[in-house]
């Protein structure tokens, strides 16, 4: 990389510290996560529950990176817009970043994670959900005291559902857990 390429590197990962969750705003949750601090907790998730079959290493790039186009194009909750909408805007976001900072993997993984064809990539997205429930409970423990598992749940749920069953049983133990 050259200097150009790292001090823009420096600034997008310096806006994903930045840019708190909408849908965490929306609820009125005091300090919420960040895109950086939610990205870390999915990629903590993979290492402790990726079943043996996965290629965790790319499990992990996915969930560092399946929500750094919201540094260019705001983190939109669903409803909000179109999915094709959604997925135009933050498929043109990660080639903006691809360009600036010249690694192209990133929009690789993005478009594997996107598509959600591999099993890999319904891993990600399951835990995706998942990371928000677990969240919602800390918030409720922690910091807002308001009620947001169940409706977390309830929309995690279908996407741990399109995994494979090995990887349905462990993030299905796990919402257990929480009930």
């Amino acid at each position: 990389m050259d200097k150009k390429q790292v001090l823009k590197l420096v600034a997008i990962l310096g806006q994903m510290k930045q840019l708190k969750r909408q849908g965490w705003i929306n609820r009125q949750v005091r300090e919420p996560e960040s895109d950086a601090e939610h990205s870390f907790s999915m990629a903590v998730l993979v290492m402790l529950t990726a079943p043996e079959h996965l290629d965790m290493l790319k499990c992990i790039k996915m969930a560092l990176i399946h929500d750094l186009p919201e540094v260019v194009c705001g983190d939109h909750i669903p409803g909000e817009l179109s999915p094709e909408e959604k997925s135009r805007m933050e498929n043109e976001a990660m080639q903006q970043i691809v360009q600036a900072i010249g690694w192209p993997e990133l929009e690789e993984l993005f478009t594997e994670f996107e598509q959600g064809k591999t099993a890999e990539a319904r891993f990600v997205k399951a835990l995706d959900g998942l990371d928000n429930v677990l969240t919602a409970r800390f918030y409720e423990q922690r910091r807002s005291g308001r009620f947001l598992t169940d409706e977390f749940a309830a929309n995690a749920y279908p996407k741990i559902m399109q995994s494979d069953e090995d990887t349905q049983g462990v993030l299905l133990d796990i919402l257990k857990a929480l009930a």
